[in-house]
């Protein structure tokens, strides 16, 4: 069996494609069940730092929020020994606790905590940007992965079926949709199959498969840091398109 990575998704008939979107956690894990969890940390630093590259252009009436940069520049501090597993591990409690507060409004572990509760001040007291609320759940699953080292690679396939198949596409390519309440579940087959199969969610696809191909490179952490500055899911101009998504 091919690792994830390996498969042409673009060549698979339309059944095919569906079965691999079903199939797509269990199989990233399988994939990487033999790669030490710097490299599958790797993988996934690439994958959301290239998707937080197009987000940050979806909101543009709303102001970014800092913290979520600093996040994903910790990653890779972390990875690069520039930031230690203690640094990261008060960051990571600190940051989902104050996330939990703004997802849920729980702020039992603010409460709990006085430095969660002055970051939480310092960095989300006064969040404005609703838009980044799903990014912000995301990342918090990645740090916590990060911190207890063991990727289960939920917040990839939540990025790739949920956040971007579920709306994004639509912006792109003429996808079946029920005006109605809700789907049935025949029509949502039809949906998902339609959806799986376009040029836009292949390319998706193809771009989070290359990034896993890279991490298993060996290319120094630097020269990739610096690459990745400029990588996206959707560039910029696409990003604006699906500015108001939610």
């Amino acid at each position: 069996m091919k690792p994830i990575y390996e498969i042409d998704f673009s060549a698979l008939s339309a059944d095919e494609k569906v079965k691999f979107m079903y199939d797509m956690r269990d199989s990233m894990k399988v994939s990487f069940q033999e790669i030490p969890f710097s490299i599958q940390l790797l993988a996934q630093t690439l994958i959301f730092t290239r998707w937080w590259n197009s987000y940050k252009h979806m909101a543009p009436n709303e102001p970014t929020p800092e913290i979520l940069e600093v996040a994903i520049e910790l990653l890779w501090d972390f990875q690069e020994e520039k930031c230690d597993s203690k640094t990261l591990a008060r960051f990571q409690k600190s940051f989902c606790d104050s996330a939990l507060e703004i997802l849920t409004g729980d702020d039992g572990e603010l409460n709990e905590d006085p430095e969660s509760e002055t970051f939480y001040q310092k960095h989300f007291h006064h969040w404005d940007a609703m838009s980044y609320n799903v990014f912000l759940s995301d990342l918090c699953t990645v740090l916590e992965e990060t911190v207890s080292q063991e990727i289960t690679w939920d917040a990839v396939e939540g990025v790739v079926d949920g956040d971007i198949g579920d709306t994004m596409i639509d912006f792109f390519e003429t996808i079946y949709k029920n005006d109605s309440n809700g789907y049935c579940s025949s029509e949502l087959d039809r949906r998902e199959r339609e959806l799986y199969d376009t040029s836009t969610f292949a390319r998706v696809i193809a771009l989070i498969q290359q990034d896993m191909r890279i991490a298993l490179k060996g290319i120094p952490l630097p020269e990739l840091r610096a690459q990745y500055r400029n990588e996206y899911l959707f560039s910029p101009e696409e990003s604006a398109k699906i500015s108001d998504y939610r």
